[in-house]
């Protein structure tokens, strides 16, 4: 058995599309009711992807050989059986915050006649060499809950529950819909626009609070101390610059509605932000919208102000022609949890992560 890294080689490429991914994705719609990929797949296209995907110093990817007789080879010209890859990325995070880094195994695949042979650990140990080199202290990956073999193989290696992703159908959503009472007379809704004293003001009273709360709630700190406003406040104002995302804030009892909101005499009562959600163009999804963040003030707590901000993105949901939406959660904000269920939203997949120093492979 021999591990090969693939190039990025169009020819190499080819053989790994057709050798390992088409098999790979074939038995992961088997599996997974919720995953199907598009009709009439391209074979060119799919091996562009990839081209794209591996030309980065942090994107690796993996073949399983069995059977190599002349290892010089190359892998477009090799005479032997695939039976397994992995795919990895080293992200980048913003210096904003203190996440750990972390190196992202994105696909892992071993063919089932060549299971239980210890070839998926051998892949692993080959990530985890990758993750030592790029200075990371944890592996991360993302697994369907509703696939229990990979489920249970990464809990045997000592990878912990860290979050999920949870969806809805747009139909399904139980919001509380009868009269909120006099409290919410007087809040407004705001699109937040890509202007700097806007998204200064946003900054101080709606994402500084968000995070400090999310640190309370989940028992962690995200913040860096030496968080540099002014970057964070264009690099903001980029990311809301774009057609497929939007950030309401509800403002109370504004006193000029058509005030300019760095200049509204009113309190910042709580956010939300959302866009389409981005699909790989070999994947045949439903039309998600993806919540990114949503937060309430202490005070508008138990008000019904979090149905409404969620009322807001639906509608735009409506008019982006989704039928569901998608968000992440911690596995420690159970408090945020309970919401969403409530809502209606259900687990499709579980982010799962683990240091390098307690993995058992």
């Amino acid at each position: 058995m021999q591990i090969r890294r693939v190039r990025t080689d169009e020819e190499e490429i080819r053989t790994y599309v057709e050798e390992c991914w088409f098999p790979y994705q074939e038995e992961i719609t088997d599996r997974v009711s919720a995953y199907s990929l598009a009709d009439d797949l391209d074979t060119a296209d799919i091996v562009e992807f990839h081209l794209e995907e591996l030309d980065s110093p942090s994107d690796r990817l993996w073949v399983a050989l069995d059977g190599v007789e002349r290892p010089a080879v190359r892998l477009s010209e090799t005479d032997t059986t695939f039976v397994g890859f992995i795919r990895t990325s080293v992200p980048s995070i913003p210096d904003r915050f203190t996440w750990p880094q972390r190196l992202q195994i994105g696909d892992l695949w071993v063919r089932e006649s060549d299971r239980d042979m210890g070839l998926a650990s051998g892949l692993i140990q080959r990530a985890v060499q990758q993750a030592r080199e790029a200075g990371c202290e944890e592996l991360s990956l993302k697994v369907g809950t509703a696939n229990e073999q990979a489920v249970s193989y990464f809990e045997a290696l000592g990878f912990e529950e860290n979050g999920y992703r949870m969806n809805v159908p747009l139909t399904d959503v139980a919001l509380e819909r009868e009269d909120r009472g006099e409290s919410h007379s007087d809040v407004r809704f705001r699109r937040l626009r890509s202007e700097q004293g806007a998204i200064e003001r946003f900054v101080d009273e709606c994402w500084l609070p968000f995070w400090e709360d999310m640190g309370e709630a989940t028992g962690r700190e995200y913040l860096d101390s030496d968080l540099d406003r002014a970057s964070l406040v264009e690099e903001l104002s980029e990311s809301y610059n774009v057609p497929d995302r939007r950030c309401w804030i509800a403002l109370d009892n504004p006193e000029d509605e058509a005030a300019p909101l760095e200049e509204m005499d009113a309190e910042f009562a709580g956010w939300i932000n959302a866009g389409l959600e981005p699909t790989e163009e070999y994947l045949d999804p439903p039309e998600r919208l993806f919540i990114g963040n949503l937060y309430v003030a202490p005070n508008h707590r138990g008000t019904g102000l979090v149905d409404e901000l969620v009322e807001r993105a639906m509608q735009y949901a409506r008019e982006e022609g989704c039928v569901e939406f998608s968000l992440g959660v911690e596995a420690t904000n159970e408090r945020a949890q309970a919401y969403y269920e409530k809502l209606g939203f259900e687990r499709s997949e579980q982010n799962m992560t683990v240091s390098l120093e307690s993995i058992e492979v």
